[in-house]
Formats: C-alpha cells, sequence, structure tokens
C-alpha cells in the first residue's frame, strides 16, 4: 500500500506567500516606484542579492522600478574634490556591481546617472531639476533603470547628491511611489515608504505586506 503523501512544509509556506501576493500584484501593476539601494544592499552580497531578487519579482509582476544608489559605504571623502575620479567610482565601480547583481535575476537593468540626458541638473540656489524623459524610454520599453545620483551641475561640472534627494526628486517627476532606507536620520516626504534594507527581501515585504 504506498503510503500517504504528505506536502512538504517549506513549498507550502512559499506556495501560500505567493497566494497572498496576488492582490498586491493587482493593485501595483503599472505602478511606477523608485527605491534606494541602501548602504546594507551595497556592502553585503546576501543583502544584495535578496535585494535584487526583490527588484526582479517586481518587474516581472508588472512594477515600473526606478533604483537610485549613491557612492556605496566605502567612498572617500576626497573624491568629491576629483570629479572624474568620482564619476568613475560611483558610475563605473558601484553602478556597475549592481546592475550586474541584477542582471543575475532579470537582465533587463540598464545604468545611467543622473547626468545623461541632463536627467538631475543643480540649478540656482541648489534645487534639483529633473528632465524624467529618458527614464520614460527605459520604464516603457520594460526596462530597469539604475541611477547613480550624480548631477549636472550648474557650472557644467558635476554634482554628487545625495540618494534620498535624488531619489525624491525623480518620484515627484515620475509621479511614482518611493522607498527609503530607514536607519538614523532617515528623511524623506511623508509619503515615502522606509524600510530595513538590513533585512533580507525588506522591499518585498513592505510593498506586498507580507
Amino acid at each position: 500500500m504506498t503510503p500517504e503523501a504528505h506536502p512538504d512544509p517549506a513549498a507550502q509556506d512559499v506556495a501560500e506567500t505567493l497566494v497572498a501576493t496576488l492582490p498586491r500584484i493587482r493593485e501595483l501593476h503599472g505602478r511606477t516606484v523608485v527605491v534606494v539601494a541602501g548602504h546594507h544592499v551595497l556592502a553585503d552580497d546576501k543583502l544584495r542579492h535578496a535585494f535584487c531578487g526583490d527588484i526582479g519579482f517586481l518587474r516581472y509582476s508588472g512594477v515600473r522600478t526606478v533604483l537610485v544608489h549613491d557612492g556605496g559605504p566605502h567612498l572617500p571623502a576626497w573624491l568629491d574634490d576629483d570629479p572624474a575620479a568620482l564619476r568613475t567610482h560611483v558610475a563605473g565601480y558601484v553602478q556597475r556591481g549592481l546592475v550586474g547583481s541584477l542582471n543575475d535575476h532579470t537582465t533587463l537593468a540598464v545604468g545611467l546617472t543622473g547626468e545623461d540626458g541632463r536627467t538631475l541638473e543643480v540649478g540656482e540656489g541648489e534645487d534639483v531639476r529633473v528632465d524624467p524623459g529618458v527614464l520614460r524610454v527605459f520604464l516603457d520599453s520594460g526596462r530597469i533603470p539604475v541611477v547613480s545620483s550624480i548631477a549636472y551641475g550648474k557650472d557644467g561640472g558635476i554634482r554628487h547628491l545625495a540618494a534620498t534627494s535624488a531619489a525624491t526628486a525623480l518620484a515627484s517627476a515620475l509621479d511614482a511611489a518611493l522607498v527609503l532606507p530607514a536607519g538614523a536620520g532617515a528623511v524623506g516626504p511623508a509619503s515615502a515608504t522606509f524600510v530595513d534594507m538590513a533585512v533580507p527581501h525588506a522591499v518585498l515585504r513592505h510593498l506586498h505586506r507580507l
């Protein structure tokens, strides 16, 4: 007599979790979300893997996601005085690592800086101006734009913005929801969602209310 098969508890948990996300997938489908990759994500391989998996899940569930990052947790202070080296570090080393990790999950991530298409420009009075045209092209083609928080400066040079400032400006221009890292000194508009990036899959847990 064949013994009765028992469901795998782990598989059952995964199935129940996926079913629980269905109402939120319907709500979020087609919406634009701007997410900041916090220092925890950029510094820890396991957290970065979980975070990029979350972003991939959002993309495949129909969410138009823009990712914004800063110079990472080990940005040397002297780079602020060397624009070329700053661009190389932030848009080269940090961004390429993040894009590569995302493309392990989606193959759809593409990197750019705020300089490109003058997406981000610091004008008179230090105000941040946004031209979201390039981002809309990528989003409309199903890509995940990964934006380095480097802006075009009013003097023709470059400016390194805080990732939260860049993301807030982009979210406003795109009429998007905003996800920022929680923690000491976390700032952002009242409408933003703050998540603890030190928790694996924090973005997915919060956006899908798991």
